[in-house]
């Protein structure tokens, strides 16, 4: 079984990626599995504790999969044993890819690196302050443009990290590239992996979970161009500039043309009082939203 784990910054297109890539023979997409590197890859494996402690994992829980029957067998790898997870989670399949778009996926890339004996990587990056109108509507992560400025080259981070790690096994693909000619980076995507074949399926959005599917609304559509820039109506002159002071140079080093703010400052008391906003939103707003859309699902 080939892993194919799919990482970048919140709101990036990791899931519509996968949705593209799920025309791939074989292949599963599944979830976001942040379980995956929350509980510990333990050696010799003991399936019945990591079993058991997956069947306890809130998140594992929204797979809807019975695992038990795996307490019973013998495994040398976790590729054996998320090979047989996979299969009973889409138990129509012959899993042979398993396509996983947990955001977090590079942050891990090293462990997921040397636990899984087949896997690629696929960093995928978007305009950050298209990232930042996208995410902080939501109910979690950053709340503001200066806080989601710095979140966005943090985790671009990890994926120019995987990148220099595993340059055989790693590919960048620029969300906006996407959007304008995707049968173009699937291509090169599928080039890395060996140009497995593909079928004649419609796009899938089905492995989304049902509290998350409102923000995930275009997965399992065609993409569309006029997304790639529908950002630069919406933001303010401040919203720009706020993001644009931590994250300027590299923006342009990833080709995005930076926008001129008309002498809009981010100044000191500015930053004070966005600071508080964001300490707000975190500790007593987002909290209380995030309960309230999960127990309503």
């Amino acid at each position: 079984m080939k892993c194919i784990f799919i990482g970048g910054a919140d709101r990036s297109g990791t899931t519509m990626l996968a949705s593209l890539l799920s025309t791939i023979k074989d292949s599963v997409v599944t979830p976001e599995s942040l379980f995956k590197t929350d509980i510990p890859f333990e050696y010799p494996i003991s399936i019945h504790a990591y079993s058991q402690n997956l069947a306890e994992d809130k998140r594992f829980k929204r797979w809807n999969t019975d695992i038990s029957e795996l307490k019973d067998k013998d495994y040398l790898s976790y590729s054996e044993v998320y090979h047989d997870i996979l299969s009973l989670y889409a138990p129509d399949k012959n899993v042979g890819y398993w396509i996983d778009h947990s955001p977090n996926n590079l942050m891990y890339a090293k462990l997921l690196n040397a636990t899984f004996e087949d896997c690629y990587f696929i960093h995928i990056v978007r305009d950050g302050r298209a990232v930042a109108h996208s995410q902080i509507p939501l109910e979690w992560g950053e709340n503001t443009f200066l806080h989601s400025s710095r979140a966005w080259l943090n985790k671009i981070l990890y994926g120019f990290i995987t990148q220099t790690l595993f340059p055989e096994k790693t590919i960048l693909v620029k969300y906006e590239d996407l959007l304008r000619d995707s049968e173009k980076e699937i291509a090169k995507i599928l080039t890395l992996l060996g140009n497995p074949e593909l079928e004649e399926v419609t796009l899938k959005g089905d492995f989304v979970p049902e509290f998350s599917k409102k923000q995930h609304s275009l997965v399992g559509k065609t993409p569309d161009i006029s997304r790639a820039n529908a950002w630069q109506s919406k933001l303010t002159n401040q919203e720009i500039a706020d993001f644009q002071y931590y994250a300027a140079h590299t923006l342009e080093v990833l080709g995005y043309e930076l926008m001129d703010t008309e002498n809009t400052k981010v100044t000191k008391g500015h930053m004070i009082k966005q600071f508080l906003k964001e300490m707000w939103f975190k500790k007593v707003v987002n909290p209380r939203q995030y309960k309230l859309k999960r127990k309503l699902h």
